[in-house]
């Protein structure tokens, strides 16, 4: 796990440039704090900050090269299956002079090219320097997982880093502010690809790799993977056969995730989703386990006590915090920096606080992050499913209570008032719109309100749910159930999800892993057909079947909880308004 950068001068690389990507790398420390390496390749400089997992030795330091020299690699992430594409490799006559898996990257890249994206099992942000062709390849993993931006200024020139405020330290990269970004956050709460809150700063998109040659005049983007296809055909299994099968695949995705020459560990809430990884983990892992949680003074936030229940059954050794008022104001703030951009999931205040935590312990710890989004874990789910029962309702009733003040004063995480004027709103209109709707903050007349007057033309041609959109049209044959996961898959878990999880634990320099993305679990999950992962109503059902004899029947039969904060007792807020007030809490914070 690491930072990378970069920056091409197409006139030839010299001292500024060095300089420039020596600083981009500085400021990314957390993501390495082993090591810091910045390579002059003639007409680009690589930059790398190291935070050392498997093959902790100076030889598996990078910018790394090729035997000979031909390719130079950065490279932030892990590639799991990187000892099965070794021993292909050394068949085919290539030799290794270390054990790490960035050595395993750039072999495979010289043999296959840019298809050795498709074999990669892990995630991963990466950068490869073919001095041969001068030419440069980024590439990122298929759900993005591993954050990866870039800008392209004069002459073609093209600066890349893992996090934004890298560009900061380049002063020949105008930071305007792109309005468009702004729209997108204040109406989901944070920033879908390829947009950042930059006008020309973009993020490489998930599945994507791009290509600049010719002097940065050739440049082309190639998606490589598409989620949308591996719904298409459904497998025959039994049912006992795929609970077999998701039960296999999960253990050797949590196996494959636990190698490494550091400790690992696991973030444990007493849900589910991560009870199973933290007890397949306790399964393989020798010695101590060490788990790690956190909770809340405001009782319907806290589930300390689910996750000590479900340590001591598993037999880890736990540990859990409380967020108390007193600090998390501080954390709030500090949260606008970590992120770079505005980013309004409250759950990264908790986030923080556990992975500070779990760096006192480990450095790399195991999630259950993505078990929701394939396996259809969310309430919006069933809002999709009850959404055919209350369209039939004429408008005028659903808008007349739709229009009821019934949303203050509760301290819960969503009171069931605020779900129902949510739901027939959303009834209002398409099902794909109804489906983005759950989860709107700000609506388009709220965000004019904001933004200003003279951005209304803006706000309503730049809304994000014409990305939304794009992705329906793209699974457009696939059923309704199935259409929705792909969506949250390409936009929630992606640029929400799997931000949150990247940002917050590298700040504290720990890397996580989650094994419920593993390639070959999704593909498996997209296939299986939709009435068992949701069946009657019933959440992760074909899941929850598969996990019964590993997790505790307490866990099982738990009421799902989301991972959120109690911001609104922070900051003032009553009801759900808690999580529209902490939204332009941040904007102002940032912005005002």
């Amino acid at each position: 796990m690491c930072g990378i950068a970069g920056k091409s001068d197409w006139s030839g690389a010299g001292v500024d440039t060095v300089l420039t990507v020596s600083g981009m790398c500085g400021v990314m420390s957390h993501r390495g704090p082993d090591n810091q390496g910045v390579k002059d390749l003639g007409n680009i400089v690589l930059g790398h900050r190291r935070l050392s997992i498997i093959d902790l030795s100076e030889k598996a330091n990078q910018p790394m090269s090729s035997a000979d020299g031909r390719y130079t690699i950065v490279y932030n992430g892990e590639v799991y299956n990187f000892r099965e594409i070794r021993k292909d490799l050394e068949k085919e006559g290539y030799r290794f002079n270390t054990n790490s898996d960035t050595e395993v990257i750039i072999c495979a890249f010289d043999k296959y090219g840019t298809d050795c994206f498709r074999k990669f099992n892990g995630m991963f942000a990466l950068a490869v320097w073919d001095s041969q062709l001068q030419e440069l390849i980024l590439a990122r993993d298929r759900f993005g997982k591993k954050p990866l931006h870039y800008f392209f200024g004069r002459d073609n020139n093209i600066s890349f880093a893992s996090e934004i405020k890298a560009f900061k330290t380049d002063e020949s990269i105008p930071l305007d502010i792109s309005f468009e970004a702004l729209n997108c956050y204040l109406a989901i709460g944070y920033i879908l690809a390829p947009m950042t809150i930059y006008k020309n700063v973009y993020k490489l998109e998930a599945a994507h790799y791009l290509k600049i040659s010719g002097s940065g005049k050739n440049v082309s983007k190639v998606r490589y993977w598409d989620y949308s296809e591996t719904f298409a055909v459904k497998n025959k299994d039994s049912e006992d056969d795929t609970c077999s099968k998701i039960l296999f695949l999960l253990e050797e995705s949590v196996k494959r995730r636990m190698i490494s020459d550091v400790p690992v560990g696991a973030f444990l809430s007493g849900g589910i989703d991560s009870t199973s990884i933290a007890a397949l983990m306790k399964k393989y892992h020798k010695g101590e386990l060490h788990t790690f949680s956190v909770g809340f003074n405001q009782k319907s936030y806290n589930e300390l006590p689910d996750a000590d229940r479900a340590a001591e059954v598993i037999g880890t050794h736990h540990h859990g915090i409380i967020c108390d008022i007193k600090d998390e104001i501080d954390f709030i703030n500090n949260a606008v920096d970590i992120f770079d951009e505005p980013f309004a999931d409250n759950s990264l205040i908790p986030m923080i606080e556990v992975s500070k935590l779990a760096s006192e312990y480990v450095t790399v710890v195991l999630s259950g992050d993505g078990a929701d989004e394939i396996f259809a874990g969310y309430i919006t789910y069933k809002a999709d499913r009850y959404y055919s029962y209350a369209k039939p309702i004429p408008d005028s009733i659903k808008k007349f209570f739709i229009n009821l003040n019934l949303t203050g004063g509760n301290k819960k995480k969503l009171n069931w008032q605020y779900k129902q004027k949510q739901f027939l709103n959303g009834t209002l209109h398409s099902p794909e719109k109804a489906h983005y709707l759950w989860r709107q903050f700000f609506p388009p007349e709220d965000r004019v309100n904001i933004l200003g007057e003279k951005y209304r033309e803006l706000v309503f041609d730049s809304d994000p749910f014409y990305t939304f959109q794009r992705f329906y049209d793209n699974a457009k044959d696939l059923q309704p159930l199935d259409r929705n996961l792909y969506v949250d898959g390409m936009t929630w878990l992606t640029d929400d999800i799997l931000v949150k999880v990247d940002r917050t634990t590298m700040h504290s320099s720990i890397e996580a892993r989650c094994p419920y993305l593993d390639p070959e679990l999704v593909e498996y999950v997209s296939s299986i057909p939709v009435d068992r992962k949701m069946n009657n109503f019933r959440l992760k059902y074909i899941l929850k079947k598969a996990l019964k004899d590993t997790v505790p029947e307490f866990v099982i039969n738990k009421k799902k909880s989301g991972f959120n904060s109690p911001v609104g007792a922070w900051i003032g807020a009553d009801g759900i308004d808690e999580f529209r007030s902490f939204n332009k809490y941040v904007y102002d914070r940032k912005f005002s």
